[in-house]
């Protein structure tokens, strides 16, 4: 817990595969090399992962670590990652699994689909609520297929409208679509936020989570919250200016907070993709200076505020009582061993070294 007690939910978490063998094409090698380098410039020491140590399969022993033992992360949601055509597996689903066996009451999941793989989206869908009892789920807005790379808007009736309304069937309430951050150098227009727009009008029932909204088009998408009541933001990736950049931060934070209220904006870190150690500390101190608050209205960052941010605001959407959440990881043995000894930044990748 952070914050005098404040339960802190990451509602991004990932275990990458970057290993040159997990790659299909060029955007893949782009997509890994881009993420290194996000890490590598953003992250303060010891938290970065030198070059030696990135490229690997983390697995679940190194992400649990980093997540609930190297942090102070109570609870955390893992997303499988709709890049199919390109990468194998890029967040396999099996690392999130292996913690949840475990610990059972601190990792939720958020499956994974593409609507431009027609039929299969909707039974993909269907298997990972069946399997891994998912409480949301991730799309990407670009990715290849056979060989060409394809996009999609979140407006269209043919492709993506049957994977919301077989949502709305199974129960899944959250469809979370990446934004603003390109897939290598995959043209930008799939990542702009704008088609959100139709899929939350056509769909009052479900709920869209923007993820790394604002990292890019912040003006619009501060619109969309203030103007949909069930779209939300994803800060995973904004998150890590709070350790390099925190007037950019505060910028992108105080944007979407004055325009979309107190009740819009989740917490997210996408570990493994930074470390999120000194996103929760940079964050537990960090205040908008007084003449941001005057001169563009950015509200006063209470602690109630910053309470909501960092784990009300996702455990409200989702139906999760956050009480009773406290109460099911007391004595699960992760408060033990954070006693005993904090591990070393990214112990999993370093061993005895």
């Amino acid at each position: 817990m952070a914050l005098n007690g404040a339960l802190v939910f990451d509602s991004v978490t990932h275990a990458f595969d970057t290993r040159p063998e997990n790659e299909k094409g060029r955007y893949a090698h782009q997509m890994n090399e881009a993420n290194f380098d996000l890490q590598w410039s953003h992250m303060p020491d010891p938290y970065r992962i030198p070059r030696d140590r990135y490229f690997r399969a983390f697995d679940a022993e190194t992400i649990f670590s980093a997540i609930f033992l190297e942090s102070d992360t109570d609870l955390a949601c893992y997303h499988q990652v709709p890049a199919f055509g390109v990468f194998h597996q890029y967040s396999p689903m099996a690392v999130a699994l292996e913690i949840k066996k475990q610990y059972p009451n601190r990792m939720y999941c958020y499956g994974a689909v593409s609507p431009l793989e027609g039929r299969k989206a909707i039974e993909d869908l269907e298997q990972q609520v069946e399997d891994w009892g998912i409480i949301g789920v991730k799309m990407y807005p670009v990715d290849f297929v056979d060989g060409e790379l394809k996009s999609f808007s979140m407006d269209d009736q043919e492709q993506v409208y049957p994977v919301l309304e077989r949502c709305r069937e199974l129960g899944v309430k959250t469809v979370a679509i990446h934004k603003s951050l390109p897939l290598g150098g995959a043209p930008m227009d799939a990542f702009r936020p704008g088609d959100v727009d139709y899929a939350a009008i056509d769909f009052p029932d479900l709920n869209f989570e923007i993820v790394h909204g604002g990292f890019a088009f912040l003006e619009e998408t501060a619109s969309q919250i203030h103007r949909l009541p069930n779209v939300y933001i994803n800060l995973e990736a904004n998150t890590m200016w709070l350790a390099s950049q925190p007037l950019r931060f505060a910028h992108m934070l105080g944007t979407l907070l004055r325009e979309g209220g107190p009740h819009k904006v989740w917490w997210g870190t996408g570990a493994m993709f930074v470390h999120p150690a000194p996103l929760l500390d940079a964050f537990e101190n960090f205040s908008f200076a007084q003449e941001l608050q005057e001169g563009l209205g950015y509200p006063e960052l209470t602690d109630d505020l910053k309470r909501k941010i960092l784990g009300e605001n996702f455990a409200r959407v989702h139906g999760i009582d956050l009480d009773a959440a406290a109460e099911a990881i007391k004595g699960d043995g992760v408060e033990k061993l954070r006693a005993e000894r904090r591990p070393r930044p990214w112990a999993g990748i370093w061993g005895s070294d």
